[in-house]
Parts: C-alpha cells; sequence; structure tokens
C-alpha cells in the first residue's frame, strides 16, 4: 500500500502477488490486485481475484460492490444485477452506489423497471451522493419513455467503489510526523504522474470520471469530453487591488514555453454560472469557535451567490462527511445548513476535499461553470484514509479551485498572525495553491469575516482564459502554465495554477474520447 501511495503500481503488484502466495486465505491481498487490475481496466483478471475475495468473505460489501462492478464492465449484467441484490440484503451502509451499478446494468439489458426500481433504491439510501442528481435525471427520463416517449440516452456512471484499502486513525497535532510526510510525499508541483488526469487546468469538464479505482462503464454514455483546450482562472491585481477590466490584448500566455496556438474564451468569473462547495470542519478540535464560524459561513453564502445560475452545497466533515444542504441557490436553505451542522470526532480532510471534488464535477452541467471549493479547516487531518497528493490530483481532475479559511487562533510568539506557520497550515496552503487557489490565515476569530469578505472578493474577481496549447501531446507529461498581464503601462501580479497534466491516451487506464 505504501507503493501505491507512490504511485509504483509495478512494485505494489509484486507484493500483493507474493503476500497472495504466502497466504491464500488473506483477502486483502486478492483485494489490492483487484484494485490495481480495475485501475489498469483489465476486468476479467479482476473478476477472478474478486471472487477469492467473496469466496473468503461472502458478506463483504466492500467486494461485492467491487465485484458487481467488474461484472458490469465484462458484461455480465445478469450477475452484476445479482450480486447488487446480495449487497442489499446485507448491512451495507456507505455502499448504496452498488445500485447505480445494478441501474447501469439493467440500462444495457434494455430492463427499464429494474433500472427505475435501482436508481429509486440508490437515491433513498444515499440522496446526497455526487451522480445523485444524474440518478434524478435518468428517472426523468426513464419516465418519458415509460409514458411514450423514445427510447432513453442515459447518462452519468457509477460512484467510486469505497474502502478497498482501509486505514487506521492517526491522531495528530497542528505540526506532526503523519502531517509532515504527507507534505513530503508531494515533492515538487508536476514531479508526480497523473495517468488519469485529462487536460484539467479547470472547468474544461463537463461529465469528470469517478474518483479511483472506478472507472465509468463504457457504454454508459456522458463519460468525460476529452478534448486539447485547457481552462484556467487567474486574478491580476496592482498594488492588492483587483483589476476588473482587462481584456484578452492585456494578457500574455505560455504554456509549456509556447505561445497557444488559439484563446478559445475570454471573461470575467462573474459572467460564468458558479458550483460552489462550502465544506465545514465538525472536528472536536474546532469547538470552542464552532458557532462564530457558522455566522461568518452564512454571511459568505449571503454575499457569493448573486447570479441565479449560481448553486451551492453546505457539508460539514469530522472523521465521515455529511451534507445537510444539497445544490440549491436559496441562501435560506444554505442558511440552514450551516446552522445544522453538528460539532465533534476526528478530522478526515482530505477525504472530504476528494469527495466534495467529485460532488462538483459530477453535477450535470453541460456549459463551462466554475467550480469552487471552499474549506473552513484547521488542517489537522487525522483521519483520511486518502492522501494529500491525492485529494490535490482530484481537485485538478475535476477542474475545481480550493480556497481554504483556517480556523486556527496564532499567538503571535512566532509571528505567525496571517501566514503559514504550522504543517497544518501548509496542509491548507497545498490544497489551495496546487489546485490555483489560496489559503488565508485570520489568526483571530475577530478577523474570520474580513477574510471571508476577501475570499469574496479573490473568487468573483477572477478571469477565464480557454485556450487550445500549441504542439500539444497526448503524452501524460506535465506542462506549465505562465501568465502575465499589463494594463495602462503597469505590469500586474497575477495568481494562476502553475500548470496541468497532459492526457496520456497510451497510459493503462487512461480516459477515451466521448
Amino acid at each position: 500500500t505504501a507503493y501505491l501511495e507512490l504511485g509504483d503500481e509495478n512494485r505494489a503488484r509484486k507484493e500483493f502477488e507474493a503476500a497472495a502466495q504466502l497466504d491464500s486465505k488473506f483477502p486483502p491481498s486478492f483485494l489490492n490486485l483487484a484494485k490495481l487490475d480495475i485501475g489498469q481496466k483489465r476486468y476479467s483478471s479482476a473478476e477472478q481475484q474478486l471472487d477469492k475475495v467473496v469466496s473468503l468473505r461472502p458478506h463483504d460489501a466492500s467486494a461485492l460492490t467491487a465485484l458487481a462492478y467488474v461484472q458490469h464492465n465484462v458484461h455480465n449484467y445478469h450477475h452484476a444485477i445479482q450480486t447488487a441484490d446480495r449487497v442489499h440484503a446485507l448491512d451495507h451502509k456507505g455502499f448504496a452506489n452498488v445500485h447505480y451499478i445494478a441501474a447501469s446494468a439493467a440500462i444495457s439489458l434494455r430492463d427499464y423497471n429494474v433500472a427505475q426500481h435501482q436508481f429509486e433504491v440508490f437515491l433513498k439510501e444515499d440522496p446526497h451522493n455526487p451522480l445523485a442528481p444524474t440518478a434524478e435525471h435518468n428517472l426523468a427520463v426513464l419516465s418519458k419513455y415509460k409514458n411514450g416517449a423514445a427510447e432513453p440516452a442515459i447518462g452519468g456512471g457509477p460512484q467510486q467503489i469505497q474502502g478497498l484499502i482501509s486505514g487506521e486513525q492517526v491522531q495528530t497535532f497542528p505540526d506532526s510526523e503523519h502531517l509532515r510526510s504527507e507534505l513530503a510525499a508531494l515533492g515538487n508541483e508536476g514531479d508526480e504522474a497523473c495517468h488519469d488526469c485529462a487536460v484539467s487546468a479547470g472547468g474544461a469538464l463537463p461529465a469528470p470520471l469517478p474518483p479511483d479505482p472506478a472507472p465509468t462503464p463504457g457504454n454508459i454514455t456522458t463519460i468525460r469530453k476529452v478534448v486539447d483546450e485547457v481552462a484556467v482562472y487567474f486574478t491580476a491585481t496592482s498594488g492588492g487591488q483587483y483589476i476588473n477590466n482587462l481584456r484578452a490584448s492585456d494578457v500574455r500566455l505560455l504554456d509549456d514555453g509556447k505561445a497557444a496556438a488559439s484563446v478559445v474564451q475570454f471573461l470575467p468569473q462573474a459572467k460564468l454560472p458558479m458550483r460552489l462547495g462550502l465544506i465545514i470542519d465538525t472536528s472536536g478540535s474546532v469547538q470552542q469557535r464552532f458557532d462564530f464560524e457558522k455566522k461568518a459561513a452564512i454571511r459568505f453564502l449571503q454575499g457569493m451567490l448573486t447570479n441565479p445560475a449560481d448553486l451551492a452545497f453546505v457539508m460539514g466533515f469530522s472523521v465521515d462527511h455529511n451534507v445537510t444542504q444539497e445544490f440549491t441557490s436559496n441562501l435560506d436553505q444554505l442558511a440552514a445548513g450551516v446552522q445544522n451542522l453538528t460539532n465533534g470526532g476526528g478530522t478526515a480532510i482530505f477525504d472530504a476535499v476528494s469527495y466534495a471534488c467529485w460532488k462538483l464535477g459530477a453535477y450535470p452541467d453541460k456549459d463551462r461553470v466554475a467550480r469552487v471549493l471552499v474549506i473552513l479547516s484547521d488542517g489537522e487531518d487525522n483521519s483520511s484514509k486518502l492522501s494529500l497528493r491525492k485529494a490535490i490530483q482530484d481537485a485538478n481532475a475535476t477542474g475545481v479551485t480550493v480556497f481554504a479559511i483556517s480556523t486556527k487562533e496564532a499567538t503571535g510568539h512566532n509571528n505567525d498572525y496571517g501566514q503559514a506557520s504550522t504543517d497544518a497550515d501548509h496542509v491548507l496552503q497545498a490544497l489551495a495553491e496546487r489546485t490555483g487557489g489560496e489559503a488565508m490565515f485570520p489568526g483571530q476569530l475577530t478577523l474570520l469575516g474580513r477574510k471571508f469578505d476577501n475570499l469574496h472578493d479573490v473568487i468573483r474577481n477572477r478571469y477565464l482564459i480557454a485556450y487550445k496549447p500549441a504542439n500539444f501531446q497526448v503524452d501524460g507529461r506535465y506542462r506549465r502554465i505562465a501568465i502575465t498581464a499589463e494594463k495602462d503601462g503597469r505590469q500586474l501580479t497575477v495568481r494562476a495554477r502553475k500548470g496541468y497534466f497532459a492526457r496520456n491516451d497510451a497510459a493503462p487506464g487512461a480516459p477515451g474520447h466521448n
């Protein structure tokens, strides 16, 4: 599993195979081999590995859900539905996605009654799932078909198979070995490979794949639009003041050291609909300041959603995440969602960021939107199963820009007002800056509202530039972006994401054209 975290799948596979040979009764070896096979789209091999797992653990909802997924992908649709029924008979909290897989299998069999039933069960068991809006859309399509409309074209794909590798909770503090190791594993930006990242500098993915290890089934439409086009959001300031009257001619962009082949779109973000996720740390470490934070968050939402097309959701997180208000433009409902958050537990910030990014990316938008995730937390992760690096990759793969406001109380003894000074601070900084956003450190509760106001200005004063890179190669390589701007003879300060991974069609599990 350490090799997996380092992205070295070949060495991870050798270790799992050695473990399987040493003990044929130890299910995790076969489960992890199946995960690798799924990631490389070797579904027949994955099915064999999972058959071994479920023979050893016949009541393992996680393994059975994974088995249903691979059965779907090898076109054993009847078996996938039967396996979903086995899962449903168990205590399968957290695995409602198996019903989405079963619905997808039923659609392939043109058994629309079963598909409708499975979608309904899916929504009943997990109404806040990132693909819930897609399931609701599919149900509407099926309903029209039953009333005499043409054969339905169903979109979307099953949500990620959760829990293939379990992780133990690690108690930590603002400075800890756990957080230091997570930061060290990041390396320099662009060092690590990202085989499942399409051109994803922001906003160009209307329907992303669900997270690894469960790519969307190939026969389900609306998987991911793969285009050689990059979309980048940036801010431009002069003397600390935002410049809000830029034209495309004021901006110079280099991609991999070369000017763009063509600029497809340039406009202020305020002209785009926004999909905003507000996730608030509800763990025990923020208990003393929780009520104040909620009031500041409500005020922020009231100032952010100004376009009737804007939508936001509210989610709290501790060890688990809890969506208290689904996507809506209704400010009263969003405020109630914040007020309904309850406090207590550990902190799984990496898991929460990953989930929220895929939720933003999975919302069924046809046109370009601005996807923004705002985190209110002290950054003290101690319970995540995913890594910091994976959370950042998921944000970039879904075109989400992350902004973070720290809730820590600064002491002032180490000059830590307004800046990152602890490992937890640097975690928030990495999440934000590596996705093109910004982390803010008020240091005092009384300044929290002011930082939210600043964040409103940052988000609303961004520009979007979408372009086609020159000499683009589908080689999976990291391509650096450099943006400069000049207005009325003044060189402006530009804040933007530093680069992206080109897609890699030759890599195992690379997305196909749709």
